[in-house]
């Protein structure tokens, strides 16, 4: 029995040996980085909203303007496939009354939200703001963010970045607290990602955005300065030491 005993004790030494073999002492080190990049894709972003008492009435009147739009645009010349239709909703309206205290329909509300996406140096883009703002009582909105081949070409460099950033902590980690560093054991890759614009603080990303109304006087995208977008990435690599 004694014996028993003697040969798990040697074991669980054995085991406890091999696990600390197998997992080194590393030095952990996060790399980030970041770029800033003018957004160069344009999104025009027009709500047609219509009212009336009849549903089928408010529900053609809401297809018809929608149709009036896309015929507006391609006749001036705007690629079709640019116009693009996110969807197509009706509700009813309703309104408390405050005599009989209770809600009081008044109609239905039919939206139909468009949207032309084109890029920055697309020829027509001050057309297509014209065309809105002269031709249609609507809302709109003119947004900016990145494109997927600005945000493709961008990401070798950013990764670069991350590595060279990590690199260089390491390099100073070891020498302060006098260790050596030898081969990488791992890396972790994280995609990049999209911060907002330069100057917001959160993680996360945030269109320029500029929301007009339809008979309001403006001048053409030319004048307009989009802000800067920031993508950034990370890089975990870990060092044997």
């Amino acid at each position: 029995m004694k014996h028993i005993i003697l040969l798990f004790i040697v074991l669980g030494f054995a085991a406890q040996s091999m696990a600390q073999n197998q997992y080194p002492d590393e030095l952990v080190v996060e790399g980030k980085s970041s770029v800033k990049l003018v957004p160069e894709q344009f999104m025009f972003n027009v709500r047609i909203s219509v009212d009336d008492s009849s549903y089928s009435v408010c529900a053609e009147k809401a297809l018809k303007e929608a149709e009036m739009l896309t015929n507006e645009f391609t006749k001036n010349g705007i690629d079709k496939d640019l116009i693009k239709t996110h969807n197509y909703s009706i509700r009813e309206v309703r309104e408390y009354d405050n005599i009989s205290r209770k809600s009081v329909f008044k109609g239905y509300q039919a939206d139909i939200p468009v949207l032309i996406k084109t890029v920055a140096d697309y020829p027509k883009n001050d057309l297509i703001f014209e065309i809105i703002k002269n031709n249609f009582n609507a809302d709109f909105s003119l947004s900016f963010a990145l494109t997927p081949e600005q945000k493709e070409n961008v990401k070798e460099k950013l990764i670069q970045l991350a590595v060279e950033d990590a690199q260089q902590k390491a390099e100073i980690i070891a020498k302060s607290a006098g260790i050596k560093i030898y081969g990488i054991r791992h890396i972790q890759y994280g995609e990049p990602q999209l911060i907002g614009t330069y100057s917001h603080p959160n993680f996360e990303m945030r269109k320029e955005s500029i929301m007009i109304r339809g008979t309001a006087s403006a001048g053409g995208t030319s004048a307009l300065n989009p802000s800067e977008i920031e993508m950034s990435t990370s890089v975990v690599i870990a060092w044997r030491i």
